[in-house]
């Protein structure tokens, strides 16, 4: 992939319907990757005319989803990953237009095995909506089933306590 050159990131990341918030990717690096979208009025979080721009938060985890199945190859299906925590925010505006189109840059700090932190920045043209740094992790398969099992059951374990 050439720098410039912008792919679908539909089949890079899990999310569907209307969560499915990136629609391009574009720069692949070892450390970092950019995305562009543009705010859409189906997505969450809409109000009259504008999205919150807690949403910023969500699209920085999408192109970190992204760049994670990049970098295992052609091919790679998408993995589900955890945002495990927000270690900083800083939001410059509290609602974005619908109809504007965002750059979502991302960079790796750093990674101490399936557990990462990831500084990003949401822009478009020369307003900053947004910059974050964000931990994930990107749990092995058999983690992630016990949890999800683990969530489905807690409800029926709640009930019978009550």
């Amino acid at each position: 992939m050439k720098a410039d050159e912008r792919i679908l990131a539909e089949p890079l990341i899990p999310h569907r319907g209307p969560m499915r918030l990136m629609e391009w990717v574009k720069g692949p690096t070892p450390h970092g990757l950019q995305a562009e979208t543009t705010v859409k009025e189906g997505w969450p979080l809409t109000k009259e005319g504008t999205v919150s721009s807690l949403l910023c938060v969500e699209l920085v985890a999408q192109a970190i989803s992204a760049m994670s199945t990049w970098h295992r190859g052609k091919g790679a299906a998408p993995r589900v990953g955890l945002l495990v925590g927000i270690k900083e925010a800083e939001f410059s505006r509290a609602r974005i237009p619908i109809g504007v189109q965002l750059s979502i840059k991302v960079e790796k700090l750093y990674q101490v095995g399936n557990y990462a932190v990831f500084q990003g920045h949401i822009s478009a043209e020369s307003a900053l909506f947004c910059r974050l740094t964000i931990q994930v992790m990107e749990p092995e398969e058999e983690i992630l089933s016990f949890l999800q099992a683990r969530q489905a059951t807690e409800p029926e374990e709640k009930e019978r306590k009550n």
